[in-house]
Protein backbone atom coordinates (compact mmCIF):
# COMPACT_ATOMS: atom_id res chain seq x y z
CA UNK A 1 0.00 0.00 0.00
CA UNK A 2 2.13 2.92 -1.23
CA UNK A 3 1.50 6.22 0.59
CA UNK A 4 3.19 9.56 0.14
CA UNK A 5 3.03 13.28 0.66
CA UNK A 6 2.86 14.73 -2.83
CA UNK A 7 1.35 17.58 -4.84
CA UNK A 8 -1.29 17.74 -7.55
CA UNK A 9 -1.46 20.64 -9.97
CA UNK A 10 -4.32 23.08 -9.52
CA UNK A 11 -6.16 24.58 -12.49
CA UNK A 12 -4.26 27.86 -12.02
CA UNK A 13 -0.91 26.05 -11.99
CA UNK A 14 -0.36 25.95 -8.24
CA UNK A 15 0.86 22.81 -6.47
CA UNK A 16 -1.71 21.44 -4.02
CA UNK A 17 -0.22 19.48 -1.10
CA UNK A 18 -1.89 16.07 -0.76
CA UNK A 19 -1.51 12.83 1.13
CA UNK A 20 -2.02 10.03 -1.42
CA UNK A 21 -2.47 6.34 -0.72
CA UNK A 22 -3.01 3.72 -3.43
CA UNK A 23 -3.97 0.04 -3.35
CA UNK A 24 -1.32 -2.61 -3.85
CA UNK A 25 -3.04 -3.94 -6.95
CA UNK A 26 -6.11 -3.64 -9.14
CA UNK A 27 -8.36 -0.66 -9.58
CA UNK A 28 -11.45 0.73 -7.93
CA UNK A 29 -13.19 3.99 -7.11
CA UNK A 30 -11.11 6.91 -5.89
CA UNK A 31 -11.94 8.89 -2.76
CA UNK A 32 -11.05 12.50 -2.00
CA UNK A 33 -10.87 13.27 1.72
CA UNK A 34 -11.41 16.83 2.91
CA UNK A 35 -10.49 17.38 6.57
CA UNK A 36 -11.60 19.57 9.41
CA UNK A 37 -10.30 23.10 9.90
CA UNK A 38 -7.29 21.57 11.66
CA UNK A 39 -5.96 20.13 8.38
CA UNK A 40 -4.69 16.73 7.26
CA UNK A 41 -3.79 15.44 10.72
CA UNK A 42 -2.65 11.92 11.62
CA UNK A 43 -6.19 10.56 11.84
CA UNK A 44 -7.02 11.75 8.32
CA UNK A 45 -3.85 10.11 7.02
CA UNK A 46 -4.90 6.88 8.75
CA UNK A 47 -8.33 6.94 7.11
CA UNK A 48 -6.66 7.55 3.76
CA UNK A 49 -4.50 4.48 4.29
CA UNK A 50 -7.47 2.39 5.40
CA UNK A 51 -9.26 3.25 2.19
CA UNK A 52 -6.28 2.09 0.15
CA UNK A 53 -6.26 -1.22 2.02
CA UNK A 54 -9.90 -1.63 0.95
CA UNK A 55 -8.91 -1.12 -2.70
CA UNK A 56 -9.59 2.60 -3.14
CA UNK A 57 -7.18 5.23 -4.41
CA UNK A 58 -7.48 7.84 -1.66
CA UNK A 59 -6.21 11.39 -1.51
CA UNK A 60 -6.48 13.78 1.44
CA UNK A 61 -6.13 17.42 0.48
CA UNK A 62 -5.31 20.54 2.44
CA UNK A 63 -8.19 22.93 1.69
CA UNK A 64 -6.18 25.78 3.22
CA UNK A 65 -3.04 25.39 1.14
CA UNK A 66 -3.56 28.82 -0.43
CA UNK A 67 -4.04 30.52 2.93
CA UNK A 68 -1.42 32.53 4.80
CA UNK A 69 -1.59 29.86 7.54
CA UNK A 70 -1.67 26.49 5.71
CA UNK A 71 -1.05 22.90 6.76
CA UNK A 72 -1.82 20.96 9.92
CA UNK A 73 -2.42 23.02 13.04
CA UNK A 74 -0.86 21.04 15.85
CA UNK A 75 -2.50 21.25 19.29
CA UNK A 76 -1.55 24.59 20.80
CA UNK A 77 -3.21 27.35 22.74
CA UNK A 78 -3.95 29.35 19.60
CA UNK A 79 -4.66 26.48 17.19
CA UNK A 80 -8.45 26.74 17.24
CA UNK A 81 -8.39 30.50 16.82
CA UNK A 82 -6.06 30.15 13.83
CA UNK A 83 -8.22 27.37 12.39
CA UNK A 84 -11.43 29.39 12.60
CA UNK A 85 -9.64 32.42 11.19
CA UNK A 86 -8.50 30.60 8.08
CA UNK A 87 -11.91 28.99 7.66
CA UNK A 88 -13.32 32.51 7.51
CA UNK A 89 -10.93 33.34 4.68
CA UNK A 90 -11.89 30.36 2.49
CA UNK A 91 -13.21 30.97 -1.00
CA UNK A 92 -15.58 28.05 -1.58
CA UNK A 93 -15.60 28.50 -5.36
CA UNK A 94 -11.81 28.26 -5.47
CA UNK A 95 -11.90 25.16 -3.28
CA UNK A 96 -14.43 23.60 -5.66
CA UNK A 97 -12.08 24.28 -8.57
CA UNK A 98 -9.29 22.60 -6.60
CA UNK A 99 -11.54 19.63 -5.86
CA UNK A 100 -12.24 19.25 -9.56
CA UNK A 101 -8.49 19.29 -10.29
CA UNK A 102 -7.93 16.54 -7.72
CA UNK A 103 -10.76 14.47 -9.17
CA UNK A 104 -9.42 14.84 -12.71
CA UNK A 105 -5.96 13.74 -11.60
CA UNK A 106 -7.18 10.72 -9.66
CA UNK A 107 -9.44 9.56 -12.48
CA UNK A 108 -6.45 9.55 -14.81
CA UNK A 109 -4.58 7.03 -12.65
CA UNK A 110 -4.62 3.31 -13.51
CA UNK A 111 -5.71 2.43 -9.96
CA UNK A 112 -8.97 4.38 -10.45
CA UNK A 113 -11.87 2.82 -12.34
CA UNK A 114 -13.44 6.19 -13.15
CA UNK A 115 -15.73 6.34 -10.11
CA UNK A 116 -15.11 8.97 -7.45
CA UNK A 117 -16.47 9.82 -4.01
CA UNK A 118 -15.84 12.74 -1.68
CA UNK A 119 -15.50 12.11 2.05
CA UNK A 120 -15.66 15.11 4.34
CA UNK A 121 -14.89 15.59 8.00
CA UNK A 122 -16.39 18.60 9.83
CA UNK A 123 -15.48 21.51 7.52
CA UNK A 124 -15.20 19.06 4.61
CA UNK A 125 -18.78 17.87 4.89
CA UNK A 126 -20.27 20.51 2.60
CA UNK A 127 -17.89 19.46 -0.17
CA UNK A 128 -19.05 15.85 0.13
CA UNK A 129 -22.52 17.10 -0.70
CA UNK A 130 -21.48 19.66 -3.32
CA UNK A 131 -19.36 17.10 -5.14
CA UNK A 132 -22.51 15.13 -5.92
CA UNK A 133 -24.75 18.14 -6.48
CA UNK A 134 -22.45 20.18 -8.69
CA UNK A 135 -19.85 17.78 -10.07
CA UNK A 136 -21.85 14.58 -10.44
CA UNK A 137 -19.50 12.56 -8.26
CA UNK A 138 -20.59 9.01 -7.50
CA UNK A 139 -21.01 9.29 -3.71
CA UNK A 140 -20.71 11.74 -0.84
CA UNK A 141 -19.95 10.82 2.78
CA UNK A 142 -19.64 13.23 5.68
CA UNK A 143 -18.77 12.74 9.33
CA UNK A 144 -19.94 15.38 11.86
CA UNK A 145 -20.24 17.95 9.10
CA UNK A 146 -20.40 21.64 9.71
CA UNK A 147 -23.41 23.58 8.41
CA UNK A 148 -24.58 22.71 4.91
CA UNK A 149 -28.10 24.13 4.92
CA UNK A 150 -26.71 27.26 3.26
CA UNK A 151 -25.71 25.27 0.15
CA UNK A 152 -28.33 22.55 -0.29
CA UNK A 153 -31.09 24.67 -1.77
CA UNK A 154 -28.86 25.99 -4.55
CA UNK A 155 -27.98 22.54 -5.83
CA UNK A 156 -29.79 20.38 -8.38
CA UNK A 157 -31.31 17.00 -7.64
CA UNK A 158 -29.07 13.99 -8.10
CA UNK A 159 -29.21 10.23 -7.62
CA UNK A 160 -25.76 9.49 -6.19
CA UNK A 161 -25.74 8.01 -2.67
CA UNK A 162 -25.05 10.50 0.09
CA UNK A 163 -24.86 9.82 3.81
CA UNK A 164 -24.19 12.26 6.63
CA UNK A 165 -23.26 10.92 10.07
CA UNK A 166 -23.94 13.14 13.07
CA UNK A 167 -24.03 12.77 16.82
CA UNK A 168 -27.10 14.10 18.58
CA UNK A 169 -24.89 16.20 20.86
CA UNK A 170 -23.01 17.93 18.05
CA UNK A 171 -22.72 21.58 19.03
CA UNK A 172 -21.67 22.51 15.47
CA UNK A 173 -24.81 20.96 13.97
CA UNK A 174 -27.82 21.79 16.18
CA UNK A 175 -31.11 19.98 15.71
CA UNK A 176 -32.54 22.75 13.53
CA UNK A 177 -29.63 22.34 11.09
CA UNK A 178 -29.95 18.56 10.97
CA UNK A 179 -33.72 18.82 10.50
CA UNK A 180 -33.23 21.08 7.46
CA UNK A 181 -30.78 18.62 5.93
CA UNK A 182 -33.06 15.65 6.60
CA UNK A 183 -35.98 17.45 4.99
CA UNK A 184 -33.91 18.20 1.88
CA UNK A 185 -32.42 14.71 1.73
CA UNK A 186 -35.92 13.20 1.86
CA UNK A 187 -36.44 14.64 -1.65
CA UNK A 188 -33.40 12.79 -3.03
CA UNK A 189 -33.55 9.08 -3.88
CA UNK A 190 -30.35 7.94 -2.14
CA UNK A 191 -29.56 10.55 0.52
CA UNK A 192 -29.88 9.97 4.23
CA UNK A 193 -28.78 11.16 7.65
CA UNK A 194 -27.69 8.82 10.44
CA UNK A 195 -27.69 10.15 13.99
CA UNK A 196 -25.82 8.56 16.88
CA UNK A 197 -27.00 9.12 20.45
CA UNK A 198 -24.34 10.71 22.62
CA UNK A 199 -22.05 11.64 19.74
CA UNK A 200 -20.39 15.05 19.86
CA UNK A 201 -18.63 17.05 17.18
CA UNK A 202 -15.42 15.30 16.15
CA UNK A 203 -16.34 11.72 17.08
CA UNK A 204 -14.15 10.37 14.25
CA UNK A 205 -10.99 12.22 15.29
CA UNK A 206 -8.76 10.40 17.73
CA UNK A 207 -6.47 13.42 17.60
CA UNK A 208 -9.26 15.10 19.60
CA UNK A 209 -9.57 12.74 22.60
CA UNK A 210 -12.33 14.77 24.23
CA UNK A 211 -14.60 14.18 21.23
CA UNK A 212 -13.47 10.81 19.83
CA UNK A 213 -15.95 7.95 20.26
CA UNK A 214 -14.59 4.60 19.11
CA UNK A 215 -17.96 2.85 18.93
CA UNK A 216 -19.59 5.59 16.86
CA UNK A 217 -16.46 5.89 14.75
CA UNK A 218 -16.50 2.18 13.90
CA UNK A 219 -20.23 2.16 13.15
CA UNK A 220 -20.12 5.16 10.86
CA UNK A 221 -16.98 3.92 9.11
CA UNK A 222 -18.74 0.62 8.39
CA UNK A 223 -21.66 2.59 6.94
CA UNK A 224 -19.28 4.60 4.79
CA UNK A 225 -17.66 1.42 3.45
CA UNK A 226 -21.08 0.06 2.53
CA UNK A 227 -21.72 3.14 0.42
CA UNK A 228 -18.30 3.13 -1.22
CA UNK A 229 -18.38 -0.55 -2.08
CA UNK A 230 -21.77 -0.08 -3.68
CA UNK A 231 -20.73 2.48 -6.30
Amino acid sequence: MPSENTTIQASDGGAMPCYLSTPDSGSGPCVVLIPSIMGVAADIEDYTNRLAVEGFTACAIDPFWRDEDPGVLAPASDARDRAFARMGRVDRAVNMDDLQSIINDLKSRPTCNGKVAVMGFCFGGSYAYLGCAQMDTDAGIAFHSGAISDVIEDSHDFAAPVVFFWGDQDQAAPKEEVDKVQAHFSKLPNARVEIFPGGVHGFMQYTNPAAFNEEICNSSWAGAMEVLKGI
